[in-house]
């Protein structure tokens, strides 16, 4: 084959992000009534509604701080699902079986939050949070409130209640 013949290696613009498919893959672990437990110390799923009406889902690695949760947004410039909540948003944090509504902002390092929420995480995951870095906290109302087992979501659906 001549080099004129020769195709242009493929460039990934997301090189360290895993492949859709292994989101779906984690995502269905962490919804099945029996696997669930094998990533739920470590993963959580996050749901929420893109401005456009469109139900998103994501597994992301979390802390816990009490009725909080921290995510952190690695290569936060490469990634857009975290401008959604640059002002708080409803967001639903499902884990152990379980999904519970609340309230997620972006954290940037020059808010009064940024610094409690990166030492959560950096304690949760031996992982220093730079300051290009954000945070996604995402506060939940007491446990006594929280709401039933949710089903996955159906394809063109949104959720199913």
């Amino acid at each position: 084959m001549a080099d004129s013949d020769a195709r242009p290696a493929r460039r990934h613009r997301h090189a360290n992000r895993p492949p859709a498919v292994v989101n779906r893959l984690i995502l269905a672990v962490l919804r099945s009534r029996r696997l669930h437990g094998l990533l739920d110390r470590q993963l959580c799923e996050v749901r929420y509604r893109a401005a456009d009406g469109r139900p998103v889902s994501l597994p992301v690695l979390y802390a816990a701080a009490e009725e909080q949760y921290v995510v952190l947004v690695g290569d936060a410039s490469d990634k857009r699902w975290w401008r959604h909540f640059r002002r708080p948003a409803e967001v639903q944090l499902c884990r152990g079986g379980r999904c519970r509504a609340g309230l997620g902002r972006v954290v940037s390092p020059d808010d009064p939050a940024f610094g409690p929420a990166a030492q959560a995480y950096a304690r949760r995951h031996g992982v220093l949070v730079g300051l290009d870095d954000r945070l996604l906290v995402v506060d939940l109302p007491a446990a006594a409130s929280a709401s039933p087992p949710t089903r996955t979501p159906q394809r063109g659906h949104g959720w199913k209640r």
